[in-house]
């Protein structure tokens, strides 16, 4: 931890830490049945808001704090220590359990409140009482016989403590000191809200003093006054949020409290016993504060609500304007018709000017389609039978317009149709833009015939005919070579096939037998071991020949040989399905392939050139493959793409080493220039989506300048020396690729780094 850190780290702990003991001093003064409990603790409060808000690391500042109230309520050193942890833990597992929730601080919902009341409030606040009371009563401060008396009332003063003092740190201050400035200036201060602030805090100073401050007859005579507070409080929920409820709830539970302190008050009026009263105090502050939570959060759920609905509404209608889009609904049943304010602009009315009917629509349309609409209307309505059409209308100005109008029913599930839903579309302006387009056209072409152009159109034939000869005179030239390169492809498919297929039936043979072999030997030497075990002292003859042979050495070594043999035999046999995969001779269709193994087979093809040999170092592979399914393509022309661009990266990757001069030069090998970093080509596979794969091909060979990338792909371009390219290997990439695969190949590269990239769908016959 910097240093930096660890003072504001301190200074939090301090500040916990002083606010919990002058808070704890404060309420301490309240009467009580024990010198170590309270019936009120808002410390307990403030230590759960503060460990939520600004971490559970700042605990120190509570265990601080409880350990200096201890003291100054006289308690040893050593038991006040003890009990400083208690709060402390209670404090963690409260916040705990409010962050695995996942509460939000503002608790503007029913479902936060809710998980503050039961988790923090009244679980969370079990743990201080029972192992507090316990501890009081063991080491005799306090006596077994008023355990459940004390633990009760220090259950519900943590309790309420957490009820009225949590959510006033949590709503105001949310663990954003930062921004507290910015926060204050978020408050709404217009002046109407600044004097129904101002008129509720005199109107809940006036009643909260006259239920709990004075000793009037009325207080006297013990009558049920102690909730005439409450109604202001809800006009807070309802008006001023969850902070102004949370300020209106502490104001009048603060008020009750100095009151009672004071043997003032309804609760102290009540009985004769202080307990009793201050039960009675903490039940009525319970009740106030938990009622003024929720009504605050139902209200403010509400609101946002309603909020969001005026919001869409706004939108669909903004939307249906800028669209010309009106909508519409007809309730069959009650016979109401509905319009968005749009529909009502469509037709030429102001929006709301009166009550839609279907009569009124219909006097709407244009006469001659009338009866076509109401027909289709009908058709709707009594036969379920959606339609769009367009049609025209006649505004009360007189003008025509076109619209495009659409209806859909709702049906019951007794299949009735109860509703008609559609919308009207104005496309006049779309209209009178297909009318001019076609008039335009008619006239370009009306043109065309009447101009002489002949000879330009003959010009212009010849120079089309030249250019589709040169044309077809590259397309031949990139043919040919292509089919060549095609060609030797295919023949070292051929070769390679060849070879594995006469390889494949001997070490078939091989690795069939090998297996019966061992468990022949072993047999064998199962039944040496049994005629040494009941004929310990065979003739001489025998003991002769096999110390001759070595007999115990043959014993414990064949099978060691065999498993070799079987090792060897199961390497070769791998090699060989590898190179068959590679030739795909019988995969010339599209069909699912497994990419990684395609890739495998010609990093084996290519093992020569990159294992390490004098002169050429080694280059490292990196594989890293990715959960990819079967993928459809072409898997020998997808091979045929792995090798040239492998070859590509492990020709940038030997020209690096030779411009390191770690090759032979003029047959002599250089040792004059060293490098620390490795020859790398690192190959990665992932899935896209659902539906693309991509593959990586990365090297830190030598790069790509960036005049050359934009042509990489064309043919007979190539950037190596005169002699080692042909300038079609990427290009056929490209066409395998892009052409038949209907996928993405791209170059990426800079200074000592070159990644292609190559993007294919997964399955091709959907796409072809």
């Amino acid at each position: 931890m910097s240093q930096p850190r660890l003072w504001r780290y301190l200074a939090a702990v301090a500040v916990l830490a002083a606010i919990y003991f002058v808070t704890g001093k404060i309420v301490f003064s309240i009467p009580s049945i024990s010198t170590a409990t309270t019936p009120l603790f808002p410390p307990a409060g403030i230590s759960q808001a503060a460990l939520f808000l600004f971490g559970r690391g700042i605990w120190p500042g509570v265990a601080l704090g409880d350990f200096f109230i201890s003291l100054e309520v006289g308690q040893p050193w050593y038991m006040a220590l003890g009990m400083a942890f208690i709060p402390s833990l209670q404090a963690i597992a409260g916040a705990t359990l409010l962050r695995r929730l996942g509460l939000h601080p503002s608790l503007e919902s029913l479902r936060d409140v809710l998980a503050l009341v039961a988790l923090s409030a009244l679980l969370s606040t079990i743990i201080g009482p029972t192992l507090g009371v316990t501890i009081l009563c063991w080491s005799g401060f306090e006596t077994w016989s008023k355990f459940t008396a004390i633990w009760w009332t220090w259950w519900v003063g943590d309790a309420m403590g957490v009820l009225i003092l949590a959510p006033l740190v949590l709503t105001w201050f949310r663990g954003e000191l930062r921004r507290m400035r910015s926060r204050w200036h978020q408050i709404n201060l217009q002046p109407r809200r600044v004097i129904e602030a101002v008129v509720l805090c005199l109107m809940l100073l006036g009643v909260s003093w006259a239920v709990f401050g004075s000793a009037s007859k009325i207080v006297s005579d013990r009558y049920p006054i102690e909730y005439l507070p409450l109604p202001l409080v809800i006009w807070a929920a309802f008006r001023f949020g969850q902070r102004g409820t949370v300020l209106a709830t502490l104001f009048v539970s603060s008020i009750a409290i100095w009151g009672a302190s004071k043997g003032r008050g309804p609760f102290i009026g009540q009985t004769d016993n202080i307990n009793q009263a201050i039960l009675a105090l903490q039940t009525f502050m319970g009740v106030e504060a938990i009622t003024a939570l929720v009504l605050a959060a139902t209200v403010t759920e509400r609101k946002q609500t309603e909020i969001f609905l005026r919001q869409s509404e706004a939108s669909l209608a903004n939307a249906q304007r800028i669209a010309h889009l009106g909508s519409w609904d007809l309730d069959l049943v009650r016979q109401q018709l509905q319009w968005s304010d749009e529909h009502y602009r469509i037709l030429g009315f102001s929006p709301k000017a009166f009550e839609p009917t279907v009569e009124i629509f219909l006097n709407s349309v244009h006469p001659d389609d009338q009866q076509r609409i109401k027909e289709l209307l009908d058709g709707a309505s009594f036969h379920n039978q959606p339609f769009s059409t367009d049609f025209r209308i006649i505004l009360p100005d007189n003008q025509e317009r076109i619209v495009q109008g659409s209806c859909e029913t709702i049906q019951e599930p007794s299949g009735r149709i109860i509703r008609l839903i559609g919308t009207i579309q104005d496309i006049s302006k779309q209209k009178r833009i297909e009318k001019a387009l076609l008039e335009s056209e008619a006239q370009l072409l009306e043109l065309a015939h009447n101009l002489d152009q002949k000879v330009t159109e003959r010009t212009l034939e010849l120079e089309q005919k030249n250019e589709e000869l040169a044309r077809s005179l590259f397309l031949v030239q990139q043919t040919q070579q292509q089919l060549i390169q095609s060609e030797k492809m295919s023949s070292l498919g051929e070769l390679v096939g060849g070879i594995a297929h006469e390889i494949n039936n001997p070490i078939n043979f091989i690795y069939g037998n090998i297996i019966h072999t061992s468990n022949y030997a072993q047999n064998l030497i199962d039944v040496l071991n049994l005629y040494q075990k009941y004929y310990p002292a065979p003739e001489k003859a025998i003991q002769a020949v096999s110390e001759t042979v070595e007999l115990d050495f043959i014993i414990d070594d064949l099978p060691k040989v065999l498993s070799s043999m079987h090792n060897g035999a199961e390497r070769i046999r791998q090699i060989v399905i590898s190179l068959r995969n590679f030739s795909r001779l019988d995969e010339s269709e599209m069909k699912p392939v497994n990419i990684h193994e395609g890739i495998d087979s010609t990093l084996l093809i290519l093992q020569r050139r990159l294992k390490g040999r004098p002169g050429h170092p080694d280059i490292e592979v990196i594989k890293e493959y990715g959960q990819l399914p079967l993928v459809e393509c072409y898997p020998g022309e997808l091979n045929q793409v792995f090798l040239n661009i492998l070859n590509n990266a492990i020709d940038a990757l030997e020209q690096r080493m030779k411009d390191e001069g770690k090759m032979f030069i003029n047959d002599n090998y250089s040792n004059s220039v060293f490098t620390l970093e490795a020859y790398v080509l690192n190959i990665s596979t992932q899935l896209l989506d659902n539906n693309w794969m991509q593959i990586k091909i990365s090297d830190n060979g030598i790069g790509i300048e960036e005049a050359a990338i934009n042509k990489i792909f064309d043919p007979f371009f190539t950037t190596k020396e005169v002699g080692k390219g042909t300038g079609l290997g990427l290009s056929i990439c490209y066409q395998i690729i892009v052409e038949k695969h209907k996928g993405q190949l791209k170059c990426l590269s800079g200074s000592g780094w070159t990644t292609f990239e190559i993007n294919i769908p997964l399955r091709q016959r959907g796409q072809l």
